[in-house]
């Protein structure tokens, strides 16, 4: 009896979710609709959620969505977290209410099973039915890069990056790691190492994936940011190696020929911070593919990032390319712009920065931008 209720449950969801997607007027008769960042609008149409710039740079800095289209979103200069849901039947989740307070920097967050686990600092959280736990309170954290945003693997394990607490220093310990945890935060197991700021983690095509950056010293090489696949006992090079060659960047300590290289290469400096695989049925041109937040690049004069990115997979499960879909340009006769000129002409994203993203029960997919802006992405 127990199974039959839970099946309801989860038909009446998707049918809510569904019936609200389709009951949505059309794009250009929606109030919320907005013309920045440009897109392709024969495919897409770009909505404001919310836009609380209170929040400061980093406003929402991670989302993760519950199956019931409840939005949960990170605001760590504030350290909490906050529970969005629609209020007003438009479709998005604009009444925000604060579900944890107190945190550790929160930076990251998943969803799984009726628990919202929560990563910031040292700290793994648990918050289930109104009672926030602490898993774990040794992450390694402190000076550089802040914790990642966890992932459940195949296994059914948490997997967490750690940054790395330099450029050049040595590593230590945990850190510019993979970590991975029961589901309780207990059986801690260190997966792979010799990433600089493995700042998300997410399964796609039955396998993790993680992102990594280069330092500024490479400014002047192309293609150097990195998603990696994760494997068991794998050293992707940092401190010592960059690129996809791992060509030498640290004399000593380490054989750059042993290191494991890239899956697939972004710009250099273009940051990708954030993964989210998408399986969704609202845009089937994005079906399979896996979605990366490229932050962009710092005191730069050609620009890199600033725009989200969808990586295709081949046949075997290996990536085989990516392309920008947002900003992004209808594909018809009028001129067509580069990235960069885009973000030029006001019609990117920048001067605002992606931070977070995800996916909703019916497919439309939710971005952050900072100073605490969320948009959605919904079918026209």
């Amino acid at each position: 009896m127990r199974c039959l209720c839970l099946l309801v449950f989860v038909m009446l969801v998707v049918s809510a979710s569904g019936a609200r997607a389709q009951a949505l007027p059309p794009c250009h008769e929606r109030p919320t609709q907005v013309e920045t960042p440009l897109v392709d609008i024969t495919r897409f149409c770009v909505e404001v959620v919310v836009d609380h710039p209170e929040g400061g740079r980093l406003g929402y800095s991670a989302l993760a969505f519950s199956p019931d289209g409840t939005l949960y979103a990170t605001r760590p200069l504030l350290g909490e977290v906050v529970a969005l849901r629609d209020g007003d039947g438009d479709g998005l989740q604009e009444t925000v209410e604060p579900v944890a307070r107190g945190l550790t920097l929160p930076n990251g967050l998943l969803y799984h099973d009726g628990a919202l686990y929560i990563t910031g600092g040292p700290h793994l959280y648990r918050w289930r039915d109104g009672e926030l736990d602490v898993l774990v309170d040794d992450l390694p954290a402190g000076a550089g890069f802040w914790t990642g945003s966890p992932a459940l693997g195949p296994d059914n394990r948490l997997y967490i990056g750690t940054g790395a607490p330099c450029d050049f220093c040595r590593p230590d310990g945990e850190r510019g790691a993979i970590l991975s945890f029961a589901l309780d935060g207990s059986d801690r197991q260190l997966v792979a190492t010799g990433l600089r700021h493995p700042a998300a983690v997410a399964l796609a095509h039955g396998a993790l994936w993680t992102v990594d950056t280069a330092s500024r010293s490479f400014s002047a090489e192309p293609d150097l940011d990195e998603l990696n696949h994760v494997e068991a006992g794998a050293h992707y090079g940092w401190p010592f190696c960059v690129g996809a060659r791992n060509r030498a960047a640290l004399p000593g300590g380490f054989d750059c020929t042993q290191a494991t290289g890239p899956a697939l290469t972004f710009p250099t400096h273009s940051s990708p911070v954030g993964l989210a695989a998408y399986d969704g049925s609202a845009f089937p041109s994005l079906q399979g593919s896996l979605l990366v937040v490229l932050h962009g690049s710092n005191n730069e004069a050609h620009m890199q990032g600033f725009a989200l990115a969808a990586v295709t997979f081949d046949p075997t499960g290996a990536p085989s390319g990516y392309q920008v879909f947002v900003p992004g340009q209808s594909p018809d006769d009028r001129p067509q712009f580069s990235l960069q000129r885009l973000n030029f002409r006001n019609s990117g994203i920048w001067p605002r920065r992606p931070l977070g993203i995800a996916v909703s029960p019916e497919g439309w997919i939710y971005f952050s931008v900072s100073d605490g802006r969320i948009l959605a992405l919904r079918p026209r």
